[in-house]
């Protein structure tokens, strides 16, 4: 699969009108909060993958971090993350960037973050593995990267991956998927795939990427969110990585 076959979804006007909307309507997580302050110094280089329209990077700087750098592979995601800017009058630079092949130096930030799951939004595992190695090469020594993702041992989801199970043993699966976990969640803005992982999946796959792990926990296990952000988003796994003197 493609690393853009979520473009088109991204890309369209609803769905970038709904991300702009989360900027004021739901905000920082209080869970991204909290762990920005314990693990992000201040003054820190913060890059952030993903960005949407904005709604990590204004509330992080609306929370003293000031030196963010907010990048996503969607065109009119960034022009409105702008739109919104002109408001808000912050110093965040937003720009359109790849996450597999990122236009910055080695070792440029201290920090990077890729929220709302959007790593295992990032078609094919060949693919997240470039993005991890991305971060992995942009960050300093003993920088850190958040991120997060959806989990499929979870008991809202047992019921849905075990029918998928029995469709990949059946070979009936959507044939456009690379491996199980793998999902193609159709829209009226389009089709948008995620990769559901397993807790053991993804420390092996940050581990081989030459991180160290420092965090691993449920969303609901670190902060009481919300009524918005429950509206927003399903619990979710927070990882907290840190990039050691290994390389991959």
């Amino acid at each position: 699969m493609s690393a853009l076959t979520n473009v088109p979804y991204f890309s369209h006007p609803e769905t970038v009108l709904s991300y702009a909307r989360m900027v004021g309507k739901v905000g920082l997580w209080r869970s991204e909060l909290l762990l920005g302050e314990r693990y992000i110094p201040k003054e820190a280089r913060i890059l952030e993958l993903g960005c949407g329209a904005g709604r990590i990077a204004f509330g992080l700087w609306q929370q003293g971090w000031k030196n963010i750098t907010a990048t996503d592979f969607s065109r009119p995601m960034i022009e409105m993350a702008h739109e919104i800017n002109k408001a808000r009058k912050t110093g965040i630079i937003f720009s359109v960037a790849d996450a597999t092949q990122l236009p910055f130096a080695d070792a440029e930030f201290d920090a990077v973050i890729f929220g709302f799951n959007g790593l295992m939004m990032i078609p094919s595992l060949a693919s997240r593995k470039k993005v991890l190695r991305e971060m992995w090469r942009v960050l300093c020594l003993g920088g850190v990267a958040l991120f997060t993702g959806h989990e499929r041992d979870t008991a809202r989801n047992a019921a849905h991956w075990l029918q998928e199970s029995e469709r990949w043993e059946q070979g009936k699966h959507d044939p456009e998927l690379e491996i199980f976990g793998d999902y193609n969640h159709h829209t009226p803005e389009g089709k948008m795939y995620i990769h559901a992982s397993q807790k053991s999946e993804t420390a092996a796959l940050v581990l081989c990427c030459g991180f160290e792990i420092l965090l691993s926990e449920m969303r609901s296990s670190i902060a009481v969110e919300n009524a918005a952000v429950h509206e927003f988003s399903d619990d979710t796994r927070f990882w907290l990585i840190r990039k050691n003197g290994n390389s991959f």
